[in-house]
Formats: C-alpha cells, sequence, structure tokens
C-alpha cells in the first residue's frame, strides 16, 4: 500500500519563511524613503498650486490676492500669521485671500507633515491685478538639513512659479 503525501515539510516552510524576513528587511528602508520622497512631493506640489492659484484669481478678479503663512494658534479660524512668528510659520499651512476680503480665504491648507520645513518670508506674499509680484522670491522645502532631496518654488516678478528638486537648497 502506497501513501500519496502532499503538502510541506517543516524544513521547506521554514526556509520560504527565512526567505520572505530577508526580502522584507531589504524592502522596508527602500518603502520609506519612497513615502517621504511622497510626502516632499505633495507639499511642494501644493503650495506651488496654491500660488498659482493665487495669481490666476488676481488676475481673474483684477484686484491684489495674497497668500500668507498660516497662523494655528486659533486652529478654527483661517488668519495670516503675524509679527516674528510670520517667518517660519509657513510650515504651519498657508491661506490665498483677496486683499479686499481677508476674512474670505480662497485656499486654506493644513499644517506640512511633521519634518517639513517651508522656506521663510516675513509677511504675505501679492500678486497684483497683472499677476506680478514686487519682488522675485524662493521658499526651500526641506527635511531638515543637508536633505539631497530638498525643493524650490520660485516665484519671479512677472510672477511666473516654478518647481524644482534642489539638493543645494536644504
Amino acid at each position: 500500500m502506497h501513501l500519496d503525501q502532499r503538502g510541506f515539510t517543516l524544513l521547506e516552510l521554514l526556509v520560504v519563511i527565512a526567505i520572505a524576513a530577508i526580502l522584507t528587511g531589504i524592502a522596508v528602508p527602500s518603502f520609506r524613503a519612497a513615502i517621504r520622497n511622497a510626502e516632499m512631493r505633495d507639499a511642494s506640489t501644493a503650495f506651488y498650486s496654491a500660488l498659482n492659484r493665487a495669481r490666476s484669481e488676481a488676475i481673474a478678479k483684477n484686484a491684489s490676492v495674497s497668500i500668507c503663512a498660516r497662523d494655528i494658534a486659533d486652529p478654527a479660524s483661517s488668519t495670516c500669521a503675524t509679527g516674528s512668528s510670520a517667518d517660519t510659520a509657513w510650515s504651519n499651512g498657508w491661506i490665498v485671500y483677496v486683499d479686499a476680503t481677508p476674512s474670505e480665504a480662497l485656499v486654506v491648507h493644513e499644517p506640512l507633515v511633521d519634518g517639513l520645513t517651508l522656506g521663510t518670508l516675513a509677511g504675505p506674499l501679492s500678486f497684483d491685478a497683472t499677476g506680478r509680484v514686487s519682488a522675485e522670491t524662493s521658499f526651500s522645502l526641506c527635511r531638515g538639513s543637508g536633505d539631497a532631496q530638498g525643493r524650490r518654488v520660485v516665484i519671479t516678478r512677472s510672477g511666473r512659479v516654478a518647481l524644482a528638486q534642489d539638493p543645494t537648497a536644504c
């Protein structure tokens, strides 16, 4: 009488589990880097989009439109950071508003993911009715100093907004 055996031996199962553990150990650091890059890309694209929206609204409404760092002291309100906190508060989010009606925000962005910092600029950045800004400005988006994945958002005097990866930005 011959028994037909099917299945895996304990040794075969242990070898497969060991190989799976090794592959997982190799993949996890790469996956973390991919998540960090995606967070950086999302934050820079959101800021880029808000700047373009502010410029477009300024031209469409034939009025000045500003973007400012968000004050999160009162999370329920959409107010701009003022004083010395204004130049470091960009990581707390930003607000786009028409200058004639600052209480009516066009865009309110939530704070950035922990660890990301977004440039410094004291006070709001304003686009005039033609979509121009008073001076060329740039913002660096980083995750700590020496970040090789830094990004830079540049606003030219004509109001054009450009986004680039810039390892020297941080």
